[in-house]
């Protein structure tokens, strides 16, 4: 039976013991992460199959609602044996009290018929790290392969503080975005600091004489690496500065048969970028439900 637990009711441990029973388990569903990320988070748990389903809320107007955090990009259920049916059971169980609800799920199909729920098809890039680093770089894009001959030699790799990533991602991607790119950053540079005091995460720059001109933090977990944020400045689009941190990190992981996980994106200039190291698109969904009384309904 599936049951609702209200955050108080969650016991942690037993939360991360059932995800790591599960087949597709993910970096972003340990508690840990879903404490600083979204205080306060719910979940959904079936203690029979060990199948459960976090739910990050928030309440505003009154109106309490679903929500994907950012640098989370997905979540939904978790099972040792996953099938479209859990998804689709797990979102009916949904608790009345949620009107709305904008989640991404770990899944590419699921049951249209659900009540109160629209979908969409999104997309991220992976890559298996299964080969040498020569076999890999030679599957890289013509495009790639030059950007990396261009790109400044004398520039090195380091390792960087989390204050001055976050630093660096205000006054670049923040900048050219506004501040609906940094919507919920305070509490992602949080759930960094955590991941690398707990050595899950490493934040890594690109520098010059002048000091970083490109940054990127990745989450390494059970198999998987997840490129979480990246920052890069005008010096550092000029030096082809995030073609060097990729294939770095193609480097140090070649023939480990470790994933990594591009985490996005629906940016083609993104995805262009990730597909020229050999990255496949993996989809998985957004999941809409609105619930709202009119005229609410109408302005979501």
């Amino acid at each position: 039976m599936t049951h609702h637990l209200r955050h108080g009711d969650i016991d942690k441990d037993q939360w991360d013991a059932l995800l790591m029973r599960c087949a597709d388990r993910l970096w972003y569903a340990q508690s840990w992460v879903l404490d600083l990320a979204c205080p306060g988070w719910e979940a959904l748990v079936d203690e029979d199959n060990g199948t459960i389903m976090p739910l990050t809320c928030r309440t505003k107007w009154g109106i309490r609602y679903l929500f994907q955090p950012l640098g989370l990009q997905q979540l939904g259920v978790f099972s040792p044996a996953p099938s479209a049916a859990d998804h689709a059971h797990f979102l009916r169980a949904i608790p009345k009290p949620y009107r709305y609800a904008d989640i991404h799920l770990n899944i590419v199909g699921v049951d249209q018929r659900v009540p109160d729920f629209t979908f969409e098809q999104r997309t991220n890039q992976v890559l298996a790290l299964d080969r040498p680093i020569g076999e890999l770089r030679a599957a890289y894009a013509q495009g790639h392969r030059r950007n990396l001959r261009a790109a400044d030699g004398s520039m090195r790799i380091t390792a960087m503080p989390v204050a001055a990533f976050a630093q660096l991602f205000r006054a670049t991607t923040g900048a050219r975005y506004g501040p609906s790119s940094l919507k919920g950053f305070d509490a992602f540079t949080h759930v960094m600091q955590a991941g690398v005091d707990f050595g899950q995460c490493e934040i890594v720059a690109l520098s010059d004489a002048q000091g970083p001109v490109a940054a990127a933090c990745f989450a390494e977990w059970q198999g998987r690496c997840i490129l979480l944020k990246s920052a890069n400045t005008e010096r550092g689009l000029a030096a082809r500065a995030m073609f060097r941190i990729v294939d770095d990190r193609l480097a140090r992981h070649a023939g480990t048969g470790m994933l990594l996980d591009f985490a996005g994106s629906m940016t083609p200039s993104v995805a262009r970028f990730n597909a020229g190291f050999g990255a496949v698109d993996a989809p998985y969904l957004r999941a809409v439900m609105n619930r709202l009384p009119w005229p609410l309904r109408w302005l979501k």
